[in-house]
């Protein structure tokens, strides 16, 4: 049986809604984190970098750039979704989408697409920003987009996890500010595992974060420091295992319809 084109509508109206959304509070959902990537750059990239020479044959800033666009590709597709089924089931809109003629694969696609949407938003804008002080160029572009996607896609579903589980703003935000921020920063952003020995380097070659940051390192400029297909695979299955607990989670109605 084909499916229609009509049939996909639901699908792209709530796409279209959740990607568009976070366009109306650019103060709190766009500023903020371009804001503190700019001094990021300042302060480590030129501060910094101007006492580091280089790291693994390139400039400190241009190294510091993939962990730092990572990190906003990660917090915008984990905040996207998170934040609306969050603010949707407390104040009861959820009940216009499960009213709607929408399936549940449209449903959960949907969140994941919008939130992957805007994490690579910001992270155009981190590479933007970047561009004010260096040359930027892409060294693997397929490498770069793969890895991308995969990230993106991860923690898009993380961020709707959440937003089913979370019965407050601290519970929203325990995951990014106590998971994930501490091992971004322990994942490689600012050094080298050459750089660092002992405990440090122990706990970033066992930092499945380190590995998304290399993997984007090397698809931008070329330099990796752990095994770029090794990451591919531990993406690929996390983000399968994920798709699968999400979507079973909003087909029984997991805290949106109780």
């Amino acid at each position: 049986m084909k499916t229609k084109t009509s049939d996909w509508i639901p699908f792209y109206t709530l796409f279209k809604r959740e990607f568009l959304r976070f366009f109306k509070v650019p103060n709190n959902t766009i500023f903020p984190q371009l804001i503190t990537v700019l001094f990021y750059f300042l302060i480590f990239g030129i501060a910094i970098g101007s006492r580091i020479k280089e790291v693994s044959g390139v400039s400190y800033f241009l190294f510091i750039l993939p962990g730092l666009f990572v990190q906003l590709l990660i917090n915008g597709s984990y905040s996207n979704p998170s934040g609306s089924l969050y603010v949707a089931r407390n104040f009861g809109n959820i009940t216009d989408i499960l009213l709607a003629p929408i399936s549940y694969i449209q449903f959960t696609l949907a969140y994941i697409f919008a939130g992957m949407l805007r994490g690579f938003f910001l992270g155009l804008g981190t590479i933007i920003i970047a561009m004010l002080f260096i040359n930027v160029s892409i060294h693997h572009f397929w490498i770069l987009i793969i890895y991308c996607l995969l990230i993106s896609f991860v923690f898009a579903c993380f961020g709707i996890l959440v937003g089913l589980w979370a019965e407050t703003w601290e519970q929203l935000n325990i995951f990014i500010n106590f998971v994930v921020t501490p091992l971004t920063f322990l994942g490689g952003v600012f050094y080298t595992l050459d750089m660092v020995s002992g405990t440090i380097a122990t706990i970033t070659q066992f930092n499945p974060i380190f590995y998304m940051i290399n993997g984007v390192r090397y698809g931008m400029i070329g330099v990796q420091d752990g095994n770029i297909y090794l990451g591919l695979i531990f993406l690929v299955i996390i983000a399968s295992i994920l798709f699968m607990i999400t979507y079973k989670l909003i087909q029984k109605g997991y805290h949106l319809r109780t």
